[in-house]
């Protein structure tokens, strides 16, 4: 009875890590809309692309 608490609470810390390392890789990922740029850093993409 013991043994099996311990083995659902592990796979619950587990499943709560690779959430976790999966949350916070998507947050580096996040968008940036043209709005909440400023007019500099739009130009610089411009000159990039051109």
């Amino acid at each position: 009875m013991l043994y099996q608490i311990g083995l659902i609470a592990l796979i619950i810390i587990a499943a709560l890590v690779i959430f976790k390392r999966l949350s916070s890789k998507k947050d580096v990922n996040d968008l940036i809309f043209e709005d909440e740029m400023e007019k500099e850093e739009l130009n610089s993409i411009d000159e990039e692309i051109l």
